[in-house]
């Protein structure tokens, strides 16, 4: 990904200008609420020419579910989908979306399979590219004179040290599933396991029994075991563990980069707060970044062919740069933009330098059928952190969920 150094203020006065001569009110549901502030300033500035875009904002945690009933009946003109095949396979089936007619040459290529179908066709624009690791509240560590781990006895000690401090070194929201699959098992697949066996595991080649996936269970459960994860885990929600780190009551939790958005409810609990990032500081020790979902038109609103123009906006230049200076996270778009905040400076520089081989989660051969990887892991984690499984069973109980409907590795995974 390139970027431009220039001020944003200035490469964003292309933005200001651009409209599109459409007219109407389109709604778009997401659960981003870091979003609302931008799709707020392209209505107040008119950017769309007279058309205005109605954003509804439901709880991640109840997204899926509150979509599929808002679909069933007229209102719902366009919407983020979650990435990957997986996700979009039953609103393909049902004829919710048709491939994409945007020119989507100016994206970022590694962005695309956010949005590519089980066919391979391309099914909407991706919108950002986000990046998992170990967030940390800068203060917290400073005033405890803890320096970055970069390996994890580091982090070991870094977290006897808070913990004698009476801060919880870790904390977990362990009651939110789709953090569990989505990041924790994500971010920390990126740490601990090669990149050759990650991208094994999506081929069937390495099993998830092997030594290296179960070491990203065994460090969760020792760190659980040491006291390092809040005793509450189970009970807290995503909600629950960013305030606990706002608050400083907690050190650092397993997150995406867009916790640190300038809408981020966490500076509400702190507007001083300072958040850092850093891979999980395993062998392999990279952080996990990826094209974060797509807009989405639905193809069975009366409103599509409006909805649709909208859609080709979300694709330029000037929406990327809005996307930087409103929501505050890397846009998906290819080409040249202004970034100037530091922080997402360093977190580009990741990406590029430092970013994981894609791992399972995302994979469509891993989770086409029932019960899917993402299913597994956020149970087992569960029933992990709950004291119900060993990760040895933890990890068994994932294997042989995907050998039940035949997945690309059973066969060298018995």
């Amino acid at each position: 990904m390139r970027l431009s150094t220039m001020l944003a203020t200035t490469a964003l006065c292309g933005a200001l200008m651009t409209t599109t001569g459409i007219a109407g009110e389109i709604t778009l549901y997401t659960w981003r609420q870091q979003e609302l502030p931008l799709w707020q300033y392209i209505n107040d500035n008119k950017l769309l020419g007279d058309t205005t875009v109605k954003a509804v904002q439901i709880n991640s945690d109840d997204y899926d579910a509150k979509l599929r009933i808002a679909l069933q009946s007229p209102g719902v003109d366009l919407f983020q989908g979650r990435a990957g095949a997986a996700w979009l396979s039953s609103f393909i089936d049902s004829g919710i979306l048709k491939p994409t007619t945007t020119d989507l040459a100016a994206m970022a290529p590694g962005t695309l399979d956010a949005a590519r179908g089980p066919d391979g066709q391309l099914y909407g624009v991706p919108f950002a590219v986000q990046m998992e690791s170990i967030l940390y509240n800068t203060k917290v560590f400073a005033d405890n004179g803890i320096e970055v781990p970069k390996t994890l006895d580091e982090l070991k000690a870094a977290s006897e040290k808070l913990k004698a401090a009476g801060i919880t070194p870790i904390n977990f929201g362990a009651r939110s599933g789709w953090w569990l699959n989505q990041v924790v098992g994500e971010a920390m697949t990126a740490g601990l396991v090669s990149d050759d066996v990650a991208a094994k595991l999506i081929t069937g080649e390495a099993c998830f029994t092997g030594p290296e996936f179960v070491s990203t269970l065994q460090a969760v459960k020792d760190w659980q075991d040491a006291g390092f994860i809040n005793a509450s885990a189970m009970a807290d929600d995503y909600g629950a563990m960013r305030t606990s780190v706002a608050m400083g009551e907690s050190a650092m939790m397993i997150d995406g980069i867009w916790s640190t958005g300038p809408t981020s409810p966490m500076y509400e609990i702190d507007p001083e707060l300072k958040l850092g990032f850093f891979p999980v500081p395993g062998p392999n020790g990279k952080v996990y970044a990826f094209g974060d979902g797509t807009y989405l038109v639905n193809s069975t609103s009366p409103n599509a062919a409006e909805a649709q123009k909208v859609l080709d906006f979300t694709a330029t230049k000037e929406f990327a740069e809005l996307f930087v200076k409103e929501v505050g996270e890397l846009p998906a778009f290819g080409g040249e933009y202004a970034v100037d905040n530091p922080l997402l400076k360093d977190v580009a520089a990741a990406i590029a330098t430092n970013s994981a081989a894609p791992t399972p989660f995302f994979a469509y051969a891993l989770n086409k059928g029932e019960p899917s990887y993402g299913t597994l892991v956020a149970d087992g984690y569960q029933a992990l952190l709950s004291g119900q499984l060993t990760p040895a069973d933890f990890a068994k109980k994932i294997q042989d969920g995907l050998n039940s409907w035949n997945y690309v590795g059973a066969a060298n995974c018995k």
